[in-house]
């Protein structure tokens, strides 16, 4: 993040006279992270950091000005987005109804916690999953009724979603598919989270030398095959790694096994011409590197590890027939009313339920 000047003159006006700016600090905060469009993983972190401590101290008409501004920014990090979901209807409405922070199952906690404003918020989104949309079924309320059979009129929305995939932690592969930019908010929202990579098993680093003269060769397949027996994960996923012309998953990878600055950027330099002729973008993976707590690398690699061993999600065709409620009359169709435009790869934490928990006409 910027070198925040103002927060900077604030923090030292407080120091001096004793007063709490700590309200007015919040919005300065968000204003000027809001004001970037890119933030690496450690400016991310550390917002989010601040952003959770000011939070509490704030009153409501701040809370609510700062949610809509994080509400439309793209790395807001999960952590502060579900802090402000859990708050007021007031506050939780401009998240609930367009951040990409939360996941669908933090769609499917807001509905469930019978706060009908919270659950029209949700209603409004575009990208919503199965579960948020069988428990807002279930809602006896006419607004949100309305909403859903608003989404059932709208062409855009009349599309009906792809099955849900077995449960698993997709975190890996999220991080895959992402962008470098949402690949930073991840990083930043694993690192937020209190418990991550808690109770997983290290990797020891002695294969690391062996990944490194694999990079140096560059031999066709040797990175991938020697990330294979590092890593302990699947060939498909260990040459996305490898011939990942961004670099981050590499970082990732060196990272888990702790091989150390100095080689991973050597790993860097040799496996992607990209990259090695781009003393910018060398310096910022290896700058992210050293953002990277360990305790990450390992979630991502376990992730990787457990995508590898789920069974692919069965294929079905054709066009959906709606929910029917238990007494047989006919209910507004959860999934003929969702959409198969969710965000792949955006959401920037693992599900808490799987959605064909809720399901009821698989």
């Amino acid at each position: 993040m910027p070198r925040l000047p103002h927060v900077q003159s604030l923090i030292g006006l407080a120091r001096s006279n004793g007063i709490d700016v700590r309200q007015t600090l919040l919005r300065v905060l968000v204003d000027q992270f809001v004001a970037e469009p890119h933030h690496t993983a450690a400016e991310i972190t550390r917002f989010g950091e601040l952003a959770l401590h000011l939070i509490v101290k704030a009153d409501e008409d701040d809370r609510a000005i700062i949610a809509e501004k994080l509400a439309g920014h793209p790395q807001t990090p999960t952590a502060v987005a579900r802090k402000l979901a859990a708050d007021t209807a007031r506050v939780a409405f401009p998240i609930l109804s367009r951040s990409v922070a939360l996941s669908d199952d933090d769609m499917f906690l807001a509905v469930r916690s019978g706060d009908a404003e919270k659950a029209l918020a949700v209603a409004s989104r575009a990208d919503l999953g199965l579960a948020a949309l069988v428990a807002l079924e279930d809602m006896d309320d006419p607004r949100v009724a309305a909403a859903l059979t608003a989404r059932i009129a709208d062409p855009a929305l009349d599309t009906p979603p792809p099955p849900a995939a077995p449960k698993t932690n997709d975190v890996g592969r999220r991080f895959l598919d992402a962008s470098p930019d949402m690949r930073e908010s991840i990083i930043a929202g694993l690192a937020l989270e209190a418990n991550a990579g808690a109770g997983l098993p290290v990797i020891e680093s002695d294969t690391g030398q062996s990944i490194e003269l694999a990079a140096l060769s560059r031999r066709p397949g040797a990175l991938a095959n020697a990330l294979v027996q590092g890593l302990r994960i699947d060939a498909a996923t260990a040459r996305r790694i490898a011939e990942d012309e961004a670099g981050e998953p590499l970082v990732v990878a060196a990272r888990a096994l702790d091989l150390g600055r100095e080689a991973a950027t050597r790993i860097l330099l040799f496996a992607h011409t990209s990259v090695g002729t781009s003393v910018a973008r060398v310096h910022g993976l290896t700058a992210l590197y050293d953002a990277i707590p360990r305790t990450v690398a390992l979630v991502l690699v376990h992730s990787w590890r457990e995508t590898a061993m789920a069974p692919a999600p069965a294929q079905r065709q054709g066009r959906h027939v709606p929910v029917h409620a238990l007494d047989g009359s006919e209910r507004t169709g959860a999934r003929q009313a969702s959409t198969a435009t969710a965000r792949p790869g955006q959401r920037s934490s693992a599900p808490l339920w799987p959605a064909s928990r809720r399901l009821k006409d698989s």
